[in-house]
């Protein structure tokens, strides 16, 4: 099944929009991402704040990750209409048991593959020295498009929000 949002280059927006990361607790049936990615297509082209249309866009990576974006300069989201993604998501859950917002999980390249890790299992994972401080995940937190296409999309595991969270073990 070929995806037609599943990079983050499809968003033609300007680097300095703002962005928000969601990533689900497991990967996506190829049902759910026609699903999802038909409702984010109509969805972002009806999203507006205070009546006036904003532009926005999104994608979905590794059938997991959905990134939802928005370009302030011409006009900026409302807490409402910020709220309506949030609810959009939050209905996937009744859909589909799938949830876009368990913040504890990392989702992370392992072996060539996307995993998606709880801290449990990264903590065994550097204990075993089956995963290091190198492992590179999504970072998450980024707020702005630019970070993300500018090669900060993906960080080392010790630079990580979970990183102080963890005991790395280092080779001598």
């Amino acid at each position: 099944m070929t995806l037609e949002r599943d990079s983050i280059e499809n968003i033609k927006l300007p680097g300095s929009s703002r962005v928000w990361l969601f990533g689900a607790q497991r990967t996506l049936t190829d049902a759910e991402v026609v699903s999802i990615q038909g409702q984010m297509v109509d969805f972002v082209s009806g999203w507006q704040a205070h009546g006036k249309g904003l532009t926005a866009d999104f994608c979905l990576l590794h059938r997991c990750i959905l990134i939802v974006a928005v370009d302030e300069s011409k006009e900026a989201p409302s807490g409402c209409s910020i709220d309506k993604v949030f609810h959009l998501l939050q209905s996937q859950k009744e859909k589909f048991d799938l949830d876009f917002f368990q913040r504890t999980l990392v989702w992370g390249m392992h072996k060539g593959e996307l995993c998606i890790f709880n801290k449990q299992e990264i903590q065994a994972g550097l204990n075993s020295g089956e995963m290091n401080g190198e492992m590179k995940v999504f970072n998450m937190l980024s707020d702005r498009l630019g970070e993300l296409t500018s090669g900060g999309m993906m960080l080392p595991l010790k630079e990580s929000w979970i990183a102080p969270k963890l005991k790395f073990t280092y080779e001598r």
